[in-house]
Formats: structure tokens, sequence, C-alpha cells
């Protein structure tokens, strides 16, 4: 059951989100055990897979009895987990953290493509918003950079998915990412950058104006 898989993701915890130095309420992020790690990535594969094929049926299954917050919720706490080192992964060659890999970096099964999976079934505006919300406040994380970073893959990879329907979220995202030009991690410079970018060639016309 999908709910129930979603539920076990949440646990306490919490980070201190601000942006610009302005501090914000603290919000609950999962506390993930090692156990717990071993499992997420076939799971995530696993729940990835069948809102594509929902997707593919027009979403149905996510749009009801309160199904799509019971798997936003907690997954997209995930971008802001905070995943053990220690975490062994198979037999895969691991060159990133394991952070990068269970959140970004893993094709087979990842938060963003679990994320990204889960806009595609609920495939309209009202239930992109608050998915689109909790995208940016990774990407305004003060204190860890590879929050920012899997925030910034992850509203590139919506944007490269969704195209033009998801243009409508463009003018809350832009704030966000004129900020993370800036960014003292070069790395999220230059995905903001890309970022940019392909709303731009969506739209046809520059954003410059719009990031001052």
């Amino acid at each position: 059951d999908l709910c129930l898989f979603a539920e076990a993701l949440s646990s306490s915890g919490a980070v201190e989100i601000s942006r610009g130095g302005k501090k914000k309420r603290k919000k609950a992020t999962p506390e993930i055990d090692e156990s717990t790690c071993l499992s997420l990535v076939p799971l995530l594969a696993s729940v990835s897979s069948i809102l594509r094929a929902d997707a593919q049926d027009g979403g149905r299954w996510i749009r009801e009895q309160g199904r799509h917050k019971s798997l936003l919720d907690p997954t997209s706490k995930l971008l802001q987990s905070h995943i053990p080192e220690s975490l062994a992964v198979s037999n895969d060659p691991i060159t990133c953290s394991r952070y990068e890999y269970v959140v970004e970096n893993n094709v087979r099964g990842s938060v963003v493509g679990c994320l990204t999976s889960l806009a595609l079934a609920a495939g309209e505006e009202r239930l992109w918003k608050p998915l689109n919300h909790a995208v940016l406040e990774a990407c305004g994380n003060a204190n860890r950079a590879e929050v920012r970073q899997a925030g910034v893959v992850c509203l590139l990879s919506l944007v490269r998915s969704l195209g033009e329907e998801y243009m409508v979220l463009i003018p809350e995202c832009l704030p966000v990412l004129a900020e993370l030009l800036e960014d003292e991690n070069e790395a999220v410079g230059g995905l903001a950058r890309d970022a940019i970018a392909n709303v731009e060639e969506l739209l046809g016309q520059s954003l410059e104006s719009n990031l001052k």
C-alpha cells in the first residue's frame, strides 16, 4: 500500500529553513536509520513506476481519497533528510554522497524521480502548487548546499517533464532562482542557470528583467 509506505517514511526531526538570512519556523525532517535507507531506493522506484502508470491512465488513482497528500508530504520531506554516509548500497560504485545517491542521482529510484512521477500523475495546478512549495523550501535551505542542489535538480526535472504546463508556477520560482544564481556553491548556481535557461526556452523569451 503506497499510503502506508508514505507514512513509514514520515518521521520526526527538525531543520531551520531560512532565506536571505530570515528565520522561519522549523520543519519536520525525517531522521532515517541505515536499515530504512537500504529499502528506500527500491521503494521509491516502485512508487515512481506505479505513479507513471497512473499518469498514463489520467491520474485517477492518485487524486482519490487524499492519496496525493499522503504521498507528497513525507516524500517531499526526504529532500531535506539526513542519509547516513555509512549506508551500504549493494554493489553500485558510489562517487557521490549517500544523500545525493538516494535523493537525486539514482536512476532506478530516487526522491526527485518519485516527486516528478507524482507531478505527472497529478496533472493539474492545484496539486502541483504544494509540491512546488516543498521544492522551493529545499532550494532555500540555508544550512545545506546539498539540499539546495537537490531542490534545483527537482525543479529542473519538473520543468523538463511537464514543460509548458508547469509555466503557470514559474512566477513563484523566479525570486528563489534569482537568489540561487548568487549561491556560494558553484554547482547550485550553475543548476539555477540551467533551470532559468530551460524556462526561457519554453517561454520563448528572456527572464533577465524578472531576475533583478
